[in-house]
């Protein structure tokens, strides 16, 4: 086990883990948003066949006089043009055989041949050819090439189910009577909205008292590729997560050099992959977006790195890289960022009325006017 690794190492760590979902076969309309699991080959050339661009008439670029003898749209058998002929074309409609030039409707009959504005058979793309690669996230534009494609059906990983637990004593649903000590659990609710925005099944699970063995009860019962725990991993009498997968589990690193966000660790119960993260609801999402995420799901970013000039001065971390809730705009032409919350790892109102984190070395505090490297929440 290793203990409090940067979290370059951490990703490094976990990625020797794999999840390796089965592959399940969707339709296009259940496409978007799920990733390829193979290569996928175009059945057809694209464009199928030469058409035009334009609306306007098809013609013979060497013919100085023509005359109209008939009309063509998108969806008919292609025609066919003699000298001196012109025949009234559709955008998209098959160019009659013998033509090599259209011209433009709003140039008139005698008007300039054009070329250029005829689409040739294939020139976007090939029979035959790979054009959507395996590890490809379905995007709207990548769900309409898929079908001009020809393909009705794609091959995509099965979405990672993700058992979701949280622990403690203290912990009461919303909506109930909070009682003397106790709070609303919430951090289980945000992970499974994470969890869906990056592809995965959250499968949410009963909060787990604080009890080795109830804790001990709840993982063994679980059918699931991942388990995210929330709570129970620091150095408390009562992180019984830590101490069960000390005893019983098996951890790969404990601890991460980041605030907020320093307890988590990552292991295997049973052979499932194990991620444990803190109980402080700013922490537990930090981790996610910082290791979690980038591990089960790369091709679904949760950040985007970029550079800020910072309107307000930020203290650092001793050790730590400092992932401090800025709100980042733009400002005269350049991206600018503002904090104005206080930034308790308890308090989920700083990931709210903020948009990203600064990206603070250890160690390296900030003045107001400097530039530093942040990360912008998508």
């Amino acid at each position: 086990m290793e203990t409090l690794v940067t979290i370059e190492r951490a990703l490094e760590i976990v990625r020797q883990t794999a999840v390796a979902p089965a592959t399940e076969w969707v339709s296009l309309s259940q496409a978007y948003n799920r990733i390829l699991s193979e290569d996928i080959v175009s059945k057809v050339d694209d464009p199928p066949f030469d058409n035009s661009a334009m609306d306007g008439w098809a013609v013979r670029s060497t013919d100085p006089k023509r005359v109209e003898v008939g009309m063509t749209a998108a969806g008919t058998a292609p025609l066919k043009v003699g000298a001196g002929e012109a025949i009234r074309i559709m955008t998209g409609a098959p160019v009659p055989d013998g033509a090599d030039a259209i011209v433009l409707i709003e140039d008139g009959l005698q008007g300039k041949a054009h070329t250029n504005f005829i689409r040739r058979q294939g020139e976007n793309l090939t029979k035959e050819t790979v054009a959507l690669r395996r590890g490809q996230l379905m995007t709207p534009a990548a769900i309409s090439m898929a079908a001009t494609m020809g393909h009705a059906t794609l091959p995509v990983r099965a979405k990672p189910r993700v058992a979701v637990i949280s622990t403690g004593d203290e912990l009461i649903a919303p909506g109930e009577e909070l009682g003397a000590g106790t709070i609303y659990e919430s951090n289980s609710y945000g992970l499974c909205a994470l969890l869906e925005k990056i592809g995965c099944i959250p499968l949410l699970q009963e909060p787990v008292v604080d009890s080795m063995d109830a804790l001990r009860t709840t993982l063994d019962s679980l059918d699931c590729d991942v388990i995210l725990t929330s709570g129970g991993v620091s150095m408390g009498e009562f992180d019984h997560v830590r101490k069960l997968m000390e005893q019983e589990g098996n951890i790969h690193f404990w601890k991460v050099a980041m605030r907020p966000g320093g307890p988590p660790l990552f292991g295997t119960w049973n052979g499932t992959p194990l991620f444990g993260l803190p109980g402080n609801p700013v922490s537990s999402h930090l981790v996610f977006m910082m290791i979690v995420s980038p591990w089960l799901s790369p091709e679904i970013p949760l950040t985007h790195k970029v550079q800020v000039r910072l309107k307000d001065s930020v203290k650092g971390a001793p050790s730590k890289i400092c992932l401090r809730r800025i709100q980042i705009f733009s400002e005269g032409g350049e991206l600018v960022a503002t904090t104005h919350t206080h930034q308790g790892s308890g308090n989920i109102h700083s990931m709210v009325a903020h948009n990203g984190v600064t990206l603070l070395p250890p160690d390296t505090s900030a003045n107001a006017d400097e530039i530093i490297d942040a990360l912008w929440l998508l």
